[in-house]
């Protein structure tokens, strides 16, 4: 049971960064005037960074990490 609501939190805590992830990476595609890979490439890095950013930023904010 231990092991389930641990994998239950590790697939939210996934989910949450990949989504977070997901929306700058088309923020920042959006607002770039030339898309080309390089541009994509680091668009992606930093994004990856903000989404970990927000994660950690919530987290403080509310307290609780997700898990159980």
């Amino acid at each position: 049971m231990a092991r389930t609501v641990a994998g239950s939190a590790a697939v939210r805590v996934t989910a949450e960064v990949v989504g977070w992830w997901a929306v700058l990476t088309g923020l920042w595609l959006v607002l770039i005037s030339r898309v080309d890979l390089l541009e994509w490439v680091v668009g992606s890095c930093a994004s990856l960074l903000a989404a970990f950013g927000a994660r950690a930023a919530r987290v403080a904010a509310t307290g609780r990490s997700g898990s159980v």
